[in-house]
């Protein structure tokens, strides 16, 4: 699995809208792409992403920004995930194809079909039990300083 810089970054603009949900009604923009360190032109683009998939609203005006359109408990990271990028795992050999030769696929072949098909459901059952809550404890955690 490869987790895109655009996946990245829409990961990290949930991150800071999970983080003010209960505090603000919106964040702008430009707040969000200055905390973490996105391009402005770029966040757009992923936020319209994000928005499309109900997972961000917006509000316009001079007051207008971004707030998440559920609570963070209720998004996870495959959604946000398989909205950037797509399938966690994709695989060719998953897809169904015909055997272009008539003949039957390997023992082999479908012996690794299988394995892939594991793998797909254990990256997808990883990626969906983590929520955006979670990733703000995580967070939070991280930024704790304990002074003596």
């Amino acid at each position: 699995m490869r987790v895109s810089a655009k996946a990245e970054y829409a990961c990290r603009a949930m991150l800071e809208l999970s983080r003010c949900y209960k505090v603000l009604e919106v964040i702008q923009i430009h707040d969000i792409a200055t905390r973490q360190d996105i391009p402005k032109k770029y966040l757009v683009q992923i936020l319209l992403q994000l928005q499309r998939a109900g997972l961000v609203k917006s509000k316009r005006g001079a007051a207008g920004g971004y707030t998440l359109a559920k609570p963070p408990s209720e998004i996870s990271l495959g959604d946000v995930l398989r909205t950037t990028d797509g399938p966690l795992v994709a695989i060719e050999s998953l897809e169904e194809h015909g055997a272009g030769n008539g003949r039957r696929p390997l023992e082999a072949h479908s012996a690794l079909r299988e394995v892939w098909q594991d793998v797909q459901e254990q990256v997808s059952r990883v990626v969906d039990s983590i929520s955006f809550e979670d990733i703000c404890r995580r967070a939070d955690k991280s930024t704790m300083m304990y002074y003596i």
